[in-house]
């Protein structure tokens, strides 16, 4: 998804959302309007164009907006007049900004409205109060964390709230944030949660000296299901992608596994996600159908590895296929 905040004409909307079209991936434009300076004022009523012109194939739309008037002042902020804007283009939206205590007020404002359900993620959502991870969990909201980006850049407490999120039920989604600063590809955001969440479980344990319970660790498997179906689900898209499951576009990830640094191999998930980069991976989408192309063959240049793993390879191929 890209929360596109800098459009400052229907002519910058349109090129943005044609980029996203030319890429041929499967996308997400979350539109809002520039924070500063001067633009024409089509936000949000261009949406509707926006979504009229592009909103078929592969590219989605949302509109966004920020959690409070703190950064961009009160247009921006998501309340009634933005939410009824979403519901009649029949889109979600994607609140950024969410953390600290103005935020948590707003959460607890949203909920008494009934602003929140499961179309409305919010995005971060460190440093928000007991009160607040209540209300989301109570109305279905989904969250997306920035493991990099909310250390990095500092965001609140910079310390990605996964488990006040888990605390209360909700599974996040992953997201990158900034990608000119920041790594830009999932991989790391799995990597950096799974260190962060950990660290936390065990130095809480830790400072307690034993008296109180230990937190419960997540694992490979957890920041994967992040940064797949709960992501999907934060985009609005879970009932489309973000698992292999019947009836949903095969939009699929390939990855090579014939690289040393990819061994071995016995566990797949922990490969994925402790092993693999943007550098093994080849993306492979297929619209309204089953996986083809790449994903139909299987090549290695590990000649000792590969005569091994090929039939295993072919196997689970036509498991899959039938």
């Amino acid at each position: 998804m890209r929360f596109s905040h800098n459009s400052r004409s229907a002519a910058h909307s349109d090129a943005a959302v044609q980029a996203l079209v030319d890429t041929g991936i499967r996308g997400v434009h979350a539109a809002t309007a520039p924070h500063f300076g001067v633009w024409d004022r089509q936000w949000p009523a261009d949406l509707a164009r926006l979504c009229d012109r592009f909103g078929s194939g592969l590219i989605t739309f949302r509109l966004a907006a920020l959690a409070t008037d703190e950064i961009a002042g009160p247009g921006l902020a998501y309340g009634p007049e933005l939410a009824a804007a979403a519901r009649t283009l029949g889109i979600g939206v994607s609140v950024d900004a969410v953390f600290g205590a103005p935020s948590s007020r707003a959460v607890l404002d949203w909920g008494r409205a009934g602003l929140l359900d499961e179309q409305v993620p919010l995005i971060h959502a460190t440093g928000l109060g007991p009160d607040a991870w209540r209300a989301i969990a109570a109305t279905g909201v989904t969250v997306s964390l920035a493991p990099t980006s909310e250390p990095q850049i500092g965001l609140e407490s910079a310390v990605p709230a996964v488990g006040e999120a888990l605390a209360v039920g909700i599974r996040p989604g992953l997201s990158i944030d900034v990608e000119v600063a920041l790594a830009g590809d999932m991989f790391t955001q799995m990597r950096t949660l799974l260190a962060i969440q950990r660290m936390r479980a065990v130095n809480a344990a830790h400072a307690s000296g034993g008296t109180a319970p230990a937190p419960g660790r997540i694992g490979t498997a957890d920041v994967l299901d992040f940064a797949t179906l709960r992501g999907a689900r934060t985009c609005g898209l879970d009932g489309v992608t973000g698992s292999l499951t019947p009836g949903k576009q095969a939009d699929l990830l390939l990855l090579t596994a014939d690289e040393i640094k990819n061994l071995p191999l016995n566990d797949p998930v922990g490969a994925v996600v402790l092993g693999w980069n943007t550098r093994t991976s080849t993306p492979c989408s297929s619209p309204g159908g089953s996986a083809s192309g790449p994903a139909a063959s299987w090549t290695s240049t590990c000649p000792r590895c590969a005569p091994r793993r090929r039939p295993r390879a072919t196997r689970i191929l036509r498991a899959a296929t039938g």
